[in-house]
């Protein structure tokens, strides 16, 4: 099993709609010393028995299957049986670029990294198109020279990507070195595993290549059931902190900042995915009562905070109630939509003063147009020749007298 260079980990729950397209996607890749291992969280549809099939046609997959939990344990299970120098943890739904096992494991063994990120964008199942999002590589946070880590990068080290695991080739040996796994928790599982790897790596290198489309839109996304379990957010910042802590880590003003910015912006993405009122209230209270006193967060000037629409955001979670602060941002998203509608308004008068500029336009070119054809005629006539031999015939006569009155 030593010749493996990437083991690709896929949890997989009641997913036979995109297995087929999925395991097509990994099984294509044009690297080729790979294993595929395939954790089934007692999915009800299927899925094993179809993963089983894939089994006994390509040895490089291996199935496993365990009563249901969560995808932290599914990964963490998977991590136990993986053999390969590097690990891969992919989600069983999303789009894959054939070379991306390649390109990401040529980059890690070129720099020598723990870590190599990769650039990926959005898939939406519903308009069936690509979209753009920046926040998987943020180019202009990242150092000139490469591989790099905290000490180069800086406080932008949780900044210059998301935590998704997905995105994140790791090397296996440094997992284990550092003893760093999955949070089994029902969700935000990924984001100890990604924070602490990113703040513990020694090399981490890049790969600028879109090689990943995260599928959105699909029926049954987990972020419509969040509010199952609101707090899960807060436990996973929690592990965290008292990980940095107990590590000394926390002392270095660089970690505390990207710890910081990185509590802020999780507790604003999770109250914006909220589904229902009780979930956001409880999050909301549970980071203003007591959250972020047991977080070691500490408020502090403007400047601090990269994103200056969070810390305006920060500043009026603490100053209000829950009610109160959905309200503002009520308010705020009416006027916004206001704005935005004034815009278009504005746009449309524009395009219409530019369309009606055209039209004259085109018709005073029309109108030239009539003219040039109608002097063209006048000018073919025999009418006109002769006239112009006239004017030509008087223009040298004319010439000729005044020369000779001047001599």
């Amino acid at each position: 099993m030593s010749d493996i260079k990437v083991s690709v980990v896929m949890p997989f729950h009641n997913g036979r709609d995109y297995i087929e397209e999925t395991m097509g996607y990994i099984l294509a890749q044009t690297l080729k010393d790979i294993e595929i291992i395939c954790v089934d969280d007692e999915s009800t549809d299927g899925t094993a028995d179809i993963l089983r099939d894939y089994e006994k046609k390509d040895s490089r997959v291996r199935v496993f299957e365990q009563a249901k939990a969560n995808a932290g344990a599914a990964r963490n299970l998977g991590l136990r049986y993986a053999a390969g120098e590097y690990v891969l943890f992919l989600d069983s739904d999303d789009l894959f670029e054939p070379e991306l096992l390649e390109k990401m494991y040529e980059a890690c063994k070129r720099d020598l990294a723990d870590i190599c990120v990769c650039n990926a964008d959005q898939y939406d199942t519903e308009k069936k198109e690509y979209v753009d999002k920046p926040q998987y590589l943020r180019e202009k946070f990242l150092p000139e020279e490469l591989p790099f880590s905290k000490e180069t990068i800086g406080k932008y080290i949780l900044y210059f990507t998301t935590s998704v695991p997905w995105n994140k080739m790791v090397r296996r040996s440094f997992l284990t070195e550092q003893g760093i796994d999955f949070q089994e928790i029902a969700r935000a599982n990924d984001q100890y595993f990604s924070i602490m790897c990113l703040i513990l790596a020694e090399r981490i290198t890049i790969e600028r290549s879109r090689l990943i489309h995260y599928r959105v839109c699909q029926k049954d996304n987990l972020t419509t059931r969040y509010s199952e379990t609101p707090l899960c957010s807060y436990e996973a910042m929690l592990k965290v902190h008292h990980t940095l802590e107990s590590k000394g880590l926390l002392q270095n003003p660089v970690v505390r900042c990207a710890l910081d910015n990185k509590i802020l912006n999780l507790l604003l993405y999770s109250l914006n995915i909220q589904s229902d009122l009780n979930g956001y209230r409880q999050l909301y209270n549970k980071f203003k009562d007591e959250g972020f006193r047991e977080l070691g967060f500490e408020v502090q000037e403007k400047e601090y905070y990269f994103n200056p629409q969070e810390y305006t955001n920060l500043q009026l979670i603490l100053e209000n109630t829950c009610e109160q602060y959905l309200l503002l941002k009520n308010r705020e998203y009416r006027d916004t939509i206001g704005r935005k509608n004034n815009l278009i308004k504005n746009k449309d008068s524009r395009i219409k003063d530019l369309q009606g500029d055209k039209k004259e336009l085109q018709n005073e070119k029309k109108e030239l147009q009539k003219k040039e054809k109608e002097l063209n005629y006048i000018k073919s006539t025999k009418r006109y020749k002769f006239m112009a031999m006239l004017t030509a015939l008087y223009h040298r006569i004319r010439g000729i007298v005044k020369s000779n009155g001047e001599k």
